[in-house]
């Protein structure tokens, strides 16, 4: 890319110079405004940097005129200074500065241009859901995405668009606010952002025709994230476009970490279980909905049978092959609504939801039968199993009926192992 330098310091565009080079790039050095415009006519730049002390001509100036020229308007403007008078950097802004950076800090440049050019040449990738009815303004639309290699859904209706919608996955929507058929483009932003799942916040992009500004109030408030009014500049949707799909994709990647970060904090790693985190968490809640609306509830504390000699017979790894076939089995015992959790070594704790001390005991029995059977590379297992029910009618705390269930397994243990005991409240 071919990069005009505009200062009056020979040793400073010097710097530059070599800089510019040394980035792979270009470099085109001039020492004033006028040197630089008769560069522009006579050069094909890619991008301008201008310190903003210039003989005659300053470099604010210098901007204005290169937008005066159509063939300039797009060509990325740097101004370099060091001044922080808030009333030149307005008026470098309205001049069409693209960015200010300051002249001394070549470090700052440096890499600011690395990533400029960096993300110049990137290519994002993404899938676009388009609805636009008019040929020609669809025909210019897709083929300025597609050159950017994304992957478009094109409709011609809100309504098929919709229906789209429902069944994939999109990165970004653009829709043209009139739009043929029953559902305008406004009703469709309405749908998108009343959606039940998580896709209600995938960003739109508003194009119209009309550029009236209490419409597009109105659509910000229904949640569309930008707008462009048409016909639309190349560039700008380029730019546009690139940002908000950027941006969504870094908060999926953000949600995307957020839920690893929770699995890794509430679940037990070996298992797939809850761990003895989530166990706290969640149990309060549990027993507090119980007691409001007087529903049965059990609990059981599960654990695993002379766990200590398996791993001193047969190593730690099977060792956790073991509870890791333990827990897999109490996965597949659970209901919807049951919490399972291995909360320490060997031991399990099962809340069950709407169930009576008799299904307990079933239950309880059920999950003894399985785990004899698993048999784990060949490994004969069993478990001590106590149980306890929420009496109806009673308030009564978590920690109370788990110091029940945990001393009725240890009566199990104690007897031998390899059973249930069934300890009411008291």
């Amino acid at each position: 890319m071919n990069i005009l330098i505009v200062d009056h310091s020979k040793v400073f565009r010097t710097v530059l110079h070599k800089m510019v080079a040394g980035l792979g790039h270009h470099p085109l050095s001039v020492s004033t405004a006028e040197q630089a415009l008769d560069m522009l006519h006579r050069e094909s730049v890619d991008l301008v940097c201008a310190a903003l002390s210039l003989p005659g001509m300053d470099g604010v100036s210098l901007c204005r005129q290169v937008r005066s020229h159509p063939q300039c308007q797009k060509i990325p403007f740097i101004l370099l200074t060091s001044t922080d008078d808030q009333t030149i950097r307005h008026e470098a802004f309205e001049a069409g500065v693209t960015e200010i950076q300051g002249r001394t800090d070549t470090k700052e440049l440096t890499d600011r241009l690395s990533k400029f050019f960096t993300e110049e040449r990137e290519e994002i990738h993404g899938r676009v859901l388009y609805i636009e009815d008019s040929h020609v303004a669809a025909h210019l639309m897709l083929k300025l995405l597609l050159h950017m290699k994304l992957q478009v859904d094109h409709f011609r209706t809100a309504d098929e668009a919709l229906a789209a919608f429902e069944q994939h996955d999109f990165d970004l929507i653009i829709s043209d606010i009139l739009l043929e058929g029953v559902t305008s483009g406004v009703g469709l932003v309405n749908r998108v952002r009343n959606s039940a799942s998580g896709k209600r916040r995938v960003p739109i992009l508003a194009l119209s025709g009309l550029d009236d500004p209490s419409r597009r109030i109105e659509l910000f408030r229904l949640g569309i994230n930008d707008y462009i009014t048409k016909p639309p500049i190349e560039e700008e949707v380029r730019a546009r476009v690139r940002n908000l799909i950027l941006s969504k994709q870094l908060l999926d990647q953000v949600e995307s970490q957020a839920r690893q970060l929770y699995q890794l904090a509430m679940k037990d790693q070996l298992t797939g279980l809850y761990n003895r985190n989530s166990l706290q968490e969640f149990a309060t809640k549990y027993f507090s909905n119980a007691i409001r609306y007087d529903y049965p509830m059990s609990l059981l504390i599960i654990d695993l049978d002379h766990f200590k000699k398996i791993n001193d017979t047969h190593g730690h790894l099977a060792g956790d092959n073991v509870l890791a076939h333990t827990g897999d089995m109490l996965k597949q015992a659970c209901r919807d609504g049951d919490l399972c959790a291995r909360i320490g070594g060997e031991e399990f704790v099962l809340i069950l939801n709407y169930c009576e001390a008799g299904d307990a005991e079933r239950r309880a029995e059920e999950i003894r039968k399985s785990i004899e059977s698993l048999k784990p590379d060949g490994i004969a297992i069993s478990a001590s199993i106590g149980v306890t029910s929420r009496p109806r009618g009673r308030r009564i705390k978590f920690e109370d009926i788990f110091r029940i269930a945990d001393r009725a397994m240890y009566t199990a243990k104690n007897s031998g192992g390899n059973r249930i005991v069934y300890a009411p409240h008291p």
